[in-house]
């Protein structure tokens, strides 16, 4: 299974796992709700999942900008 990570706010591939077999719970994603786990977590094709997070650049860029932040913007 392939887990790739994905910026919510500029959609840029931050990071891959290759997993023979995970458990979506050893993700940290067993934490959210039901609404954020579905808008954070997706499938991806048969064998894969997409996991919206946020890159150090747009972390980086929201605390130094003045343009208000929005963390609940996902692609």
């Amino acid at each position: 299974m392939k887990i790739k990570y994905y910026c919510r706010q500029c959609n840029r591939q931050v990071g891959q796992l290759d997993a023979a077999q995970t458990d979506v719970s050893q993700l940290g994603s067993d934490v959210l709700n039901d609404a954020d786990q579905q808008q954070t977590v997706q499938m991806e094709g048969e064998h894969g999942l997409a996991i919206r997070t946020i890159c150090d650049d747009c972390n980086e860029s929201k605390s130094q900008s003045s343009v208000r932040y929005d963390p609940n913007i996902f692609s």
